[in-house]
């Protein structure tokens, strides 16, 4: 499935039916696929999540990984392989959110406190 029809599809389903699908926050991570070696362990590291996908070919490949709390850990470990690229995203169930670096995802990393 063409991975904007699935966003698309999931933000329908947001809106349709709110209390079933928004019971739980996920945020996903976009970045693009270099030839670096912290990318190259951070695609790895993607794959072995549930919710990865991969949209395009070659240098322009972007590489989406969702997180729930229940993750926060893997999530932990992906963003600090890429958080220092230009060309890393964050959303929030799927929609670009203000400030989601600063207050979203510190938010998921009191989940990694045991």
């Amino acid at each position: 499935m063409n991975i904007k029809k699935k966003i698309e599809e999931e933000k329908l389903m947001n809106i349709l039916h709110p209390p079933k699908v928004n019971r739980e926050f996920k945020i996903t991570i976009r970045f693009q696929k270099h030839p670096i070696k912290k990318v190259d362990q951070a695609f790895e590291l993607a794959q072995k999540n549930p919710y990865f996908l991969v949209e395009g070919e070659g240098d322009s490949q972007r590489v989406y990984a969702s997180f729930y709390p229940r993750d926060a850990q893997a999530l932990h470990e992906l963003f600090d392989l890429v958080d220092d690229r230009e060309t890393t995203r964050l959303y929030l169930n799927n929609k670009a959110v203000p400030y989601i670096q600063e207050l979203w995802l510190l938010l998921m990393w009191f989940y990694t406190v045991k």
